[in-house]
Parts: C-alpha cells; structure tokens; sequence
C-alpha cells in the first residue's frame, strides 16, 4: 500500500494477529471430545433388537442394541464383584486354619484322614469316628466334642484332620483355628504391662478375635497347669479365659482335646467352665485308649 508509513504497517500487522488469536481460541472452544466423534460416527439402523425392540447401532461395521450392551456390561462387573466376594471371604475363612492358628510343629498342619497310621482295630474306630464328626459339620451341624486319652495317642493328630477336611470341603467356606490352651494363654499373658498406644492386644480383643471362628480345636486342656497327674487347680486366670472364650462360642463349635480324665478335670476346673466345654459334647467325643505314647515306639532298647 503505496504511503503507508512504517508505524501503520506494524499496527496492521498487530491487528491480524490478534484477529487470528482469536479465530483459534474460538476454535478450542468448538473442540469435540473423542467420545462426542464416535457418537458423531455412530448410524441409526432401522433394524431394531429382537429382545429390546430398540433400534440397532453400527459402528465400524458393527451391529448393536445399546439395551443389551448396557445389560453386558452390567452381568460382567456384577461377575467381577461376585468374584472378588468370594476371594475376600476365602482369604477370612479358608485362609485362617495356616494364618491364625498358633502351631509351633508346622508339621501338625499335614495332618490329614488319608495319613493317619492305622495299627490296630481300635484305631481304625478311632479314625472311623473322626470322620463322621467332619462329615456332620461340613453338613452344618454344630455340637462341641472331647478327645482324651493319653499323650501321643493321636488325639491332636485327628482333630487337625478334621480341620483340614472341613476348611477344604466347606461350601460356602467356613473358618478354622488351631489353639493350643498353653501357647494361646502365653500369647495374652504377653499383652500384659504394655500399655503404649502401638500396642492394642489385650486379653478381651484376643479372645474376641479367635471367638468367632466356625470350628476351633483347643489343643491339650491342661497342659497349661502342668505336667500329666499335677494335683493343681488351674489359676483365676486360667479359668477366667477359658470361661469367657467358651462362653462366646455357645452357637459355635469347639473341639477340645487333652490327656486328663472327667475326674481330673473336675478337680482342675471350675464347674462353669466344665459346663461349657461339655456343651453338647457328651456323644460326640472319642475315648482314644492306646496305652503308649506312638512317639517313644521303639525306644524300649535304649
């Protein structure tokens, strides 16, 4: 433009670049998302869905009712949340027979129906017996039950089995726990003193987290007290565990095993307790009568 001096170039210049900053702001503005394109894409067909009556849509060629895709997408997040159900109710029942239980021979943990060692006739009775107990619970009955006898009769041995046959064979799943009476008490009697806030055990939330289970065996009453023929009474403290441990699993079931007679548990605990350890338990329990401990078999010539 002849006579355009030099200053009026550049503000011209200015003002068309303005103008074009403007044009593309106004053009973000207008900017469709990804999901908008493909809708844009989308085509109404006149066929329409058998099961919904609803018209199809086609995309790249492929046929569908939005009805049935919404009904897809919803069985399969439905499936994936029955799933993930299942796995966390599997880790809180089936998982807390190996995570819970306080085993110090991890070797008990193999016990099973099919490796007991039948010797003799009152064995093969013996192991008869257990296996009908399981049976009855994994049909959900619920009874308490008693394994006496002496030391190394296989009392521990059988009721780990029965454990093991009820948290593999339970549907739905039911929890299992393994407690020996001495090393349980042992654990509580730990929790005593500390009284920091990163300590949060105490007696009452001990027994509290065990009392739920579905089948619990509480290995070797009276170990606790001493050795086989102690004439002592077990502590307050004693009976004041498992009082309240059994007290809370009056709608549970709990197998206790243990080498004392009736006449000496009787002198070792208080009637309240006795009352409902043997809830339910009278026709249920095994007699295991071996007269020797199978661990000292073959020791006679040492």
């Amino acid at each position: 433009m002849k006579g355009m001096t030099s200053r009026t170039a550049d503000l011209l210049k200015d003002y068309q670049k303005r103008k074009e900053d403007i044009a593309f702001a106004k053009s973000q503005d207008k900017m469709v998302s990804p999901l908008e394109i493909i809708n844009q894409k989308i085509e109404v067909l006149d066929d329409v869905c058998v099961i919904h009556g609803e018209p199809l849509r086609q995309l790249l060629g492929y046929k569908a009712c939005i009805v049935c895709q919404r009904e897809n997408i919803k069985r399969q997040e439905e499936k994936e949340a029955a799933i993930a159900a299942e796995r966390y109710q599997k880790r809180i029942t089936y998982g807390r027979l190996e995570k819970d239980s306080l085993v110090m021979d991890k070797t008990i943990l193999q016990s099973r129906f099919s490796n007991f060692v039948v010797k003799d006739q009152h064995n093969k009775e013996t192991l008869v017996k257990a296996q009908e107990l399981a049976n009855r619970y994994l049909n959900g009955e619920k009874f308490n039950a008693v394994f006496s006898g002496n030391p190394g009769a296989g009392k521990s041995f059988l009721a780990m089995a029965i454990l093991q046959e009820v948290n593999e064979k339970s549907d739905p799943w039911r929890s299992c726990l393994f407690l020996p009476i001495d090393e349980f008490l042992l654990e509580i009697r730990n929790t005593f003193g500390h009284n920091d806030e990163s300590n949060k055990e105490n007696e009452k939330s001990m027994i509290d987290r065990v009392s739920d289970v579905d089948l619990m065996v509480l290995d070797d009453l009276g170990a606790e007290t001493g050795f086989i023929g102690t004439d002592k009474r077990a502590s307050d403290f004693t009976q004041r565990v498992l009082y309240n441990l059994m007290n809370k699993r009056q709608d549970k079931s709990t197998i206790i095993t243990t080498n004392l007679d009736n006449k000496a548990r009787a002198a070792m605990y208080d009637g309240k307790v006795l009352s409902r350890i043997y809830n339910g338990a009278l026709n249920n329990s095994i007699k295991f009568n071996s007269e020797r401990d199978h661990r000292l078999e073959g020791w006679d010539n040492f």
